[in-house]
């Protein structure tokens, strides 16, 4: 297994347990890509946003690293990528969920 396995995995990981909390409270987890957002000024930030009973918001959850090992991650947990809506923020690269 090389590292970037062993980096996936702790990804994967993560997501999922952070995304079967959710689940486990009736909310749905959504993970934003943003690259470079003011807040992350050196790269690729995955915020993972919640909705539950009409009300929709970020999380203090994030993931940082490399663009191609998020997108492996979250496709690994099941994800599908939903692409950037042209109203959405310049920095929002995709939405997960």
């Amino acid at each position: 297994m090389t590292d970037d396995d062993d980096m996936i995995l702790d990804v994967v990981r993560a997501i999922y347990t952070l995304n079967k909390a959710a689940l486990d409270r009736g909310a749905l987890s959504m993970w934003t890509i943003y690259d470079k957002p003011r807040d992350h000024p050196d790269g690729y930030i995955a915020r993972r946003h919640e909705a539950a009973n009409g009300v929709s918001g970020p999380t203090n959850d994030v993931l940082t690293g490399d663009l191609t090992l998020m997108r492996e991650a979250m496709s690994r947990c099941g994800l599908v990528r939903m692409q950037r809506a042209p109203s959405d923020e310049p920095q929002i690269v995709e939405t997960w969920m």
